[in-house]
């Protein structure tokens, strides 16, 4: 079941599936290489797994996979999570697209898709990004999607900009 539909794109929940394509996106450290939990190992990805059922069961959302509408090719994962940023839960959208799905705009569509989502299912006032500095096309798809710079902040030890789209 989709939870998200784009044009090109549709977007849903993990399965256990998923886990293969899952590996080649977050075992892959040009792909993570702005993560801020890094490269993941097999063990890691079953966790995954399991953690975005439970934010499903829990939140109502979490990650979720990408496929192509033509050829249901999977292209990444896109959703969104929380994180405790100076004081203030943020729900944030992330993505992470197999390399071979780069620079073909399923970045900007998803995120735009899951922008659609917070602020017509969830009733959100607004979404936030964030987003290593030296990230140019993460900004790129950010401001594409509707995000304008919000302020500079730290998580878990990693600088990064918060961008963010008020509805």
């Amino acid at each position: 079941m989709s939870i998200v539909e784009t044009e090109r794109l549709y977007i849903c929940e993990i399965t256990d599936k998923d886990s293969v394509a899952l590996r080649l996106v977050l075992s892959d450290p040009e792909i993570m290489k702005y993560s801020i939990v890094g490269v993941h190992s097999d063990e890691e990805i079953t966790k995954y797994i399991a953690n975005c059922k439970q934010q499903y069961d829990t939140k109502g959302y979490g990650q979720w996979a990408i496929f192509s509408k033509t050829d249901n090719t999977f292209i990444g994962i896109c959703g969104l999570n929380s994180h405790s940023v100076e004081g203030e839960d943020l729900l944030h959208v992330s993505y992470r697209l197999s390399l071979s799905q780069q620079g073909k705009g399923f970045a900007s569509e998803a995120t735009s898709g899951v922008v659609d989502f917070c602020k017509v299912k969830l009733k959100r006032k607004y979404i936030s990004a964030l987003i290593d500095r030296n990230n140019v096309p993460s900004i790129k798809v950010a401001t594409r999607s509707g995000f304008s710079f919000f302020k500079s902040s730290s998580i878990q030890g990693l600088n990064v900009d918060i961008y963010q789209v008020n509805f």
